[in-house]
């Protein structure tokens, strides 16, 4: 089945599609900016992240004895139960906490 449109129609559709390719064409050219050869390019240093790699190394297994004497010779839990109770009168560093609320 063939459809007969009016000739304005058809006309207007050409110009149409002409319009777009043309505005699509424009669009995709780009001005190339000048290089100047006279500047020296820009020499590029490359250095591995891995060069200056140190291995994970465990420290030697002790036996478990051993290791809970080294805790309590440090003091353990209590070393920073102590620093806790040391300054009970501390006096807080701002006195009000508002975030920059204004009052």
């Amino acid at each position: 089945m063939h459809l007969k449109f009016p000739k304005s129609l058809q006309l207007a559709a050409a110009v149409l599609l002409v319009s777009l390719h043309l505005s699509s064409a424009w669009a995709q050219t780009e001005a190339r900016p000048e290089v100047s050869k006279a500047e020296k390019p820009v020499e590029l240093v490359y250095q591995s992240s891995f060069q200056n790699y140190q291995r994970y190394s465990a420290s030697a297994i002790q036996s478990w004895k051993q290791s809970n004497d080294t805790v309590k010779d440090i003091g353990g839990w209590r070393a920073y139960a102590k620093e806790i109770t040391q300054e009970p009168n501390a006096v807080p560093s701002t006195a009000n906490h508002s975030h920059g609320v204004h009052q």
